[in-house]
């Protein structure tokens, strides 16, 4: 079947769409033609789009050209308009066309339902026809006539002195959530390539200063992603991935190395790294700079202008992470949502934001003020485990007080949390049947120790708010007048950033300005809302279904 203009049908139901764009006109021209071509392969791809060199397309080349230099230069120019040309697609550039000799059909990690030609030809169809899956479609891009991107004199990036291509080639980074700057470097790196590719993997001190450290992913995963990654664009290659600690990794001591692959911002490095080899006898490496990628998909000023795994963790902020996971033990209605953070993380200042938006907020810090309230059966308690030392003039629990008898004291202070954090439980659960009695929709759990008081099984969903350890220190002392010390062991005394996130199933920081924090919370409304009345309307349609139902005959 073949359709050179309009939209592949699948493309209109809700499977996801792989396809396989080959490239067949000559190389110097790939790069002008890009923008028709890969805007026309999209409208029939909505998952990955695999894209492969024919061999046909090598041909013709200028003498004064270096073939692996203007490789370099289609591949870092698809993948630097992809998120414009191909929005919301997995762009995966296949190195085998490039480098191989033989004209053969790439492999592919997905089955693919779209083949896609440039201009006519059976020949290039039947090649390629055994790529595709059963029941696929073969789709011919009709040809133009773009001029050859500057023919004999067509100007590229500055390249190595030769198109050598080196055994051991080494390269590092966090390789957290592949994007196109990644992309771009591992093919740099693939391409000089024809035997053993190292990566080095940060991680430890290495990732300390990152932006949204927490968002990282463990280090087993992102290995894992890489190794999937070189396997789908270039098999050739082995990878050895390796966890660093520090800047210089195994290049400081693996003498089986040859080249390295580094981009504008850490270029430097290749000096220091040659130093040290040059000390140890070590053979110096060749070093390839890959050019920064602009990024094209960029929302906000506070984002890096270039493509960035910050950037991509920035834009997970106010997204669902990970999906909620049912409550049978409370009712369905109100939702509540159980909000925490660090000190100095904003919550409060989020918690205010939602209430704006609509929802119906519970401070727990003002249920524990209720819960110590003379009189009451907490308060009692509370007396009778630490004496009536902790009371005020006024009959009221002296906070300072009662803090002082449980400083230093892990046995104290577990006493203490047993007798309040069950106090203000039963309060929370008051408060959430009056709210549920009166019609709110979204009760929001303002808790400090949510999580570690147990409270987030009162909640259908749990939202964690994150900061900047250096930021919450900074904050913690201006507005409380501690020292930075006083700052710090405040912080080392709750739960760790990192252990809140992996229970969110939202991440909200507000490290930027106010607008930014904004964005976030309005984004995690957005989908709570539109989850809700999804909820509605199933729950309406297996109401009404029940009711349509006819009678079990009695026996």
């Amino acid at each position: 079947m073949h359709d050179p203009e309009t939209k592949n049908p699948q493309c209109c139901t809700m499977c996801p769409v792989t396809g396989l764009l080959v490239l067949t006109q000559p190389a110097g021209s790939i790069v002008a033609r890009l923008p028709r071509v890969l805007r026309a392969a999209s409208q029939h791809v909505t998952k990955t789009l695999y894209i492969h060199l024919d061999p046909q397309a090598k041909t013709h080349l200028p003498e004064s050209i270096r073939p692996l230099t203007l490789y370099n230069h289609i591949i870092s120019s698809i993948y630097g308009r992809s998120g414009s040309l191909c929005h919301g697609l997995d762009v995966r550039v296949l190195l085998a066309g490039f480098k191989d000799s033989i004209p053969r059909p790439p492999r592919t990690r997905l089955p693919v339902d779209v083949l896609i030609l440039e201009g006519t030809g059976q020949d290039r169809e039947r090649h390629y026809s055994s790529c595709l899956a059963a029941g696929g479609q073969v789709v011919m891009l009709p040809e133009a006539q773009e001029k050859r991107e500057g023919g004999d004199n067509m100007i590229l990036p500055v390249s190595l002195p030769t198109d050598k291509v080196y055994p051991n080639v080494v390269l590092g980074g966090t390789f957290d959530r592949p994007h196109v700057g990644h992309l771009v470097m591992l093919s740099a790196a693939l391409l000089r390539c024809n035997g053993r590719l190292v990566c080095g993997m940060a991680d430890g001190p290495l990732l300390r200063k990152k932006t949204l450290t927490e968002l990282i992913r463990p280090l087993k995963e992102r290995m894992a992603g890489l190794a999937q990654l070189v396997e789908e664009l270039d098999p050739s290659v082995e990878l050895h991935a390796v966890p660093i600690e520090e800047p210089l990794g195994p290049t400081a001591w693996d003498p089986n190395m040859d080249m390295i692959v580094v981009s504008e911002e850490t270029k430097g490095g290749v000096a220091a790294i040659n130093r040290v080899r040059e000390e140890k006898g070590l053979p110096l490496l060749e070093g390839h700079v890959v050019t920064l990628v602009e990024d094209e998909e960029r929302q906000s000023a506070e984002e890096e202008t270039k493509a960035s795994s910050s950037s991509g963790r920035m834009r997970l902020l106010g997204t669902i992470l990970q999906e909620p996971t049912p409550n049978p033990a409370i009712p369905a209605q109100p939702c509540v949502i159980g909000l925490t953070g660090g000190s100095a993380s904003g919550k409060s200042s989020v918690a205010r934001r939602l209430a704006r938006l609509g929802a119906s907020v519970v401070d727990c810090d003002k249920l524990g003020h209720e819960a110590y309230l003379p009189e009451t059966a907490c308060h009692k308690a509370l007396v009778d485990a630490f004496g009536s030392e902790i009371v005020g003039e006024d009959g009221h629990i002296n906070r300072r007080a009662l803090a002082a008898r449980v400083f230093n004291s892990e046995a104290a202070r577990q006493q203490l949390n047993s007798i309040v954090w069950p106090e203000i439980e039963r309060l929370v659960e008051q408060r959430v049947a009056q709210l549920r009695a009166e019609g709110t929709s979204v009760v929001v759990l303002d808790a400090a120790v949510l999580l570690e008081a147990g409270w987030d099984k009162l909640c259908h969903q749990v939202w964690v708010c994150v900061l900047q350890r250096e930021e919450a220190v900074r904050r913690i002392t201006e507005r409380d007048g501690k020292t930075p010390e006083e700052a710090e062991r405040r912080l080392d005394s709750q739960m760790a950033q990192r252990q809140m996130v992996g229970r969110a199933n939202v991440v909200f920081c507000t490290q930027w300005a106010g607008e930014y924090t904004q964005k976030q919370v309005e984004r995690a409304w957005a989908a709570l809302t539109a989850h809700l009345a999804q909820s509605k309307v199933a729950a309406t349609t297996t109401t009404n279904q029940t009711a349509a139902a006819p009678p079990k005959a009695r026996v």
